[in-house]
């Protein structure tokens, strides 16, 4: 299965730093665990989302910022509900407000 590339950077992002959104963090460790789960290498899942293995290390380590269309294609490929993801992050972002996640 191919799925289109989908790749977000904010502008003026770094590997080096470390002001990560704590839900795109949780959210990456989540799609580890499941990739894992599935028995699928990062190289694996990378060919299925036409991304690199680089792109999927930097999604698992909250480098990346997850679209909702990122979340609909891990659905697919990691063969979960997207509630799986967002189920798990509804009291992080409640234990910090709203407010903070808005742009």
């Amino acid at each position: 299965m191919r799925v289109r590339k989908i790749v977000r950077r904010t502008s003026g992002e770094s590997a080096a730093t470390d002001g990560r959104n704590p839900v795109n963090v949780r959210l990456g460790q989540l799609m580890k665990e499941r990739r894992k789960h599935v028995g699928l290498s990062r190289k694996g899942l990378a060919t299925m989302l036409d991304l690199t293995k680089a792109d999927i290390r930097k999604y698992e380590a909250g480098k990346i910022p997850f679209g909702a269309d990122m979340l609909a294609v891990l659905r697919v490929a990691l063969k979960i509900s997207v509630a799986h993801f967002t189920d798990q992050i509804t009291g992080l972002v409640r234990s910090r407000g709203v407010e903070e996640w808005q742009r």
